[in-house]
């Protein structure tokens, strides 16, 4: 019997919070490995101080990771070309950018803040517009 298992033809995503600082961390999580529990953060990293960048890398299961907090399902995506249709969805929305110098403010008083919560809320309304994230299995 061979040890390759057939890849699912969907897979689970989820919305991942880990414990940050002064605000949960927020991610976009793709479940590629049900059993084990693996898959791919698509994220941004940094600060609002001095601005963030878009990351994406693998990820054990989420559970596994001592800053765990929460873990939502949002949708599924089809696996066909999965990769490169959420790479380059996420990698299309800016990461947010230094907002602050110092203790002054860049922004006007009337604009809220953009951190990675902001910017998943974004990433997920661009992948659900493109029709890559659908609420149930494809």
């Amino acid at each position: 019997m061979s040890s390759t298992s057939t890849p699912a033809s969907s897979y689970r995503v989820f919305r991942i919070q880990r414990i940050g600082m002064p605000r949960n961390h927020h991610a976009i999580f793709v479940e590629t490995a049900p059993v084990s529990g693996q898959g791919r953060d698509f994220h941004v990293t940094g600060s609002i101080q001095q601005g963030m960048v878009y990351e994406e890398k693998h990820s054990d299961r989420p559970e596994d990771n001592p800053l765990f907090v929460s873990k939502a399902e949002i949708g599924w995506i089809a696996n066909t070309s999965w990769h490169q249709h959420v790479s380059e969805i996420c990698r299309s929305i800016p990461p947010p950018a230094k907002q602050f110098d110092g203790p002054r403010r860049l922004l006007p008083s009337h604009q809220s803040l953009r951190r990675c919560m902001e910017w998943v809320d974004e990433a997920v309304e661009a992948l659900r517009e493109a029709g890559v994230l659908v609420d149930s299995e494809p």
